[in-house]
């Protein structure tokens, strides 16, 4: 079968690491493709047996070479469907899914679209309207939510819940180290302002005990290393990290300070390395990665008091901490990449 996966870009995003962690799969039994709109390269390693066609780069200077250049890339894209010949093609994030359900007219082949972010993420009028009038076009969308499933059901005929994959294995013996991570992009929904604030709230015998990393760059990092400066606390700003098994193997504590989230790839990741997770209960449902004060903790939006309550909990109760991780454990089978796999074919085997 050849199958060809669509997306703006592989940079280190999770809805991009799970295309890879999809197309690296795949390819060991079926012919892959990737289209993608940009010419950067892709920060998660490919299988050297990926086909990877990159569209042409185009003038977006001015106004007028913005309307072009939008025209061009969508005939670009167009061909670059045709050309592909492939069997199902599935596309990636709603921007790009839209352009797909548009380009793909006339032609036969399936396309399975997938969001990747809760639907309400999605702000401007003009995306969510041509996001109302495309989706219904596309053969099935995949979706990471229950409450995603209902919203989309309303003008969807074929909604698929399929959880993202983890590409990691069960580490057994984790060589744990007092350390708290936060990992995502520094921008405002992410919210690293919160894992700052929390940790100041912690006493200063508890901060001195544990370190507390950030893995992830954005727009808000030199703001945010000011504001660990001004709140007196050490925190490591570690930037894009390529080698996160090292970090998760080493890591106790993993927090999530999100408002939005579609379904966050370090809370997964983090079960199969044994770290006790922390989440706000951000909008489209945490509960359908952790049960509260079972497998996890949850904590309202926005709020440092009880996310260092949490945090002061497990870093002060080793055999709490551990107790959650392993509870937690027992989720990782819903995420295994033979899993998620045999989902996805057999809705690739009832569209064909």
């Amino acid at each position: 079968m050849k199958i060809c996966f669509i997306i703006a870009s592989l940079g280190n995003g999770g809805a991009e690491r799970v295309l890879v962690s999809l197309a690296n799969e795949f390819c060991k039994k079926h012919n892959v493709q990737i289209i993608k709109f940009d010419d950067k390269e892709s920060f998660y390693k490919l299988d050297e047996s990926i086909y990877l066609k990159e569209l042409p780069k185009f003038n977006w200077h001015n106004l007028y070479h913005k309307i072009a250049s939008r025209i061009k890339k969508f005939l670009a894209l167009r061909k670059a469907m045709k050309e592909a010949k492939a069997d199902i093609f599935i596309s990636f994030l709603d921007t790009t899914n839209i352009a797909c359900v548009w380009a793909k007219i006339g032609l036969k082949t399936p396309l399975i679209i997938s969001e990747h972010s809760t639907q309400s993420y999605l702000k401007s009028k003009i995306w969510r309207f041509l996001r109302r009038l495309s989706y219904p076009h596309a053969q099935a969308l995949t979706v990471l939510s229950l409450q995603d499933k209902s919203y989309y059901e309303a003008f969807v005929s074929k909604v698929e819940l399929i959880f993202n994959p983890c590409h990691f294995s069960i580490c057994q013996n984790p060589k744990k180290e007092n350390l708290v991570l936060f990992v995502g992009r520094l921008d405002a929904n992410k919210n690293p302002a919160l894992f700052l604030r929390a940790i100041s709230n912690l006493s200063a015998d508890l901060r001195a005990t544990y370190r507390f990393c950030i893995a992830g760059d954005g727009e808000l990092k030199d703001e945010l290393i000011l504001q660990a400066q001004e709140l007196g606390i050490k925190v490591e700003f570690l930037g894009r990290v390529k080698d996160m098994q090292s970090l998760y193997e080493k890591a106790k504590i993993l927090c999530l300070c999100s408002f939005v989230e579609g379904l966050p790839t370090v809370l997964i990741e983090a079960l199969f390395f044994k770290i006790a997770r922390i989440s706000t209960d951000y909008v489209n449902s945490a509960r359908d990665l952790i049960s509260p004060d079972f497998d996890g903790f949850l904590v309202a939006l926005d709020d440092e008091k009880a996310m260092a309550k949490a945090l002061e909990k497990l870093m002060s109760d080793e055999s709490l901490r551990e107790q959650i991780a392993q509870k937690a454990l027992k989720r990782c089978e819903n995420f295994s990449i033979q899993n998620i796999e045999k989902q996805w074919f057999k809705l690739i085997s009832e569209l064909q």
